[in-house]
């Protein structure tokens, strides 16, 4: 089973983004590099089925978990400084973990299994929504995101 490692993870004058796609990562092992000056975690083309250990990961202001197996996204709720969220083609059955999450302004869960949008109201600063290939039979209330330019 591998497990995200942090030797090599940050190449020289890369402070700020740790790059792990395509590494064959099934879980987030408790070692994730999340010193303060990293800003940006991608995590795409991996096997994860769960986001954990992200809790020490505070300043993170986007994360990407792209095509991976995730069925839960509730791992995000304590990344509060989160501006982008990107989560397309994993296996995602309910938004949930938003709500404190005031500083989102990009959120992308296209291609999952999503069935309701319940959550995405409480993201008022968001200005991009992507919600595509889902199960969402329809468009709830989204009468507080003002700021959406991108549906």
């Amino acid at each position: 089973m591998a497990v995200a490692r942090v030797d090599g993870a940050l190449a020289p004058g890369e402070g700020s983004v740790v790059n792990w796609s395509g590494q064959g990562l099934q879980k987030l092992g408790a070692n994730l590099p999340c010193e303060a000056d990293v800003h940006t975690l991608i995590l795409d083309k991996n096997q994860i089925i769960k986001l954990e250990n992200l809790e020490k990961c505070k300043q993170l202001i986007q994360l990407s978990v792209a095509n991976n197996r995730l069925v839960r996204m509730m791992g995000v709720a304590k990344l509060t400084q989160l501006r982008v969220l990107n989560l397309p083609h994993n296996s995602i059955g309910c938004v949930e973990g938003l709500k404190d999450l005031v500083h989102l302004e990009w959120l992308n869960l296209a291609g999952n299994n999503l069935k309701t949008m319940e959550q995405v109201n409480s993201c008022t600063a968001l200005q991009h929504l992507d919600l595509s290939d889902n199960n969402i039979p329809q468009i709830g209330d989204v009468s507080k995101l003002i700021s959406l330019k991108d549906v």
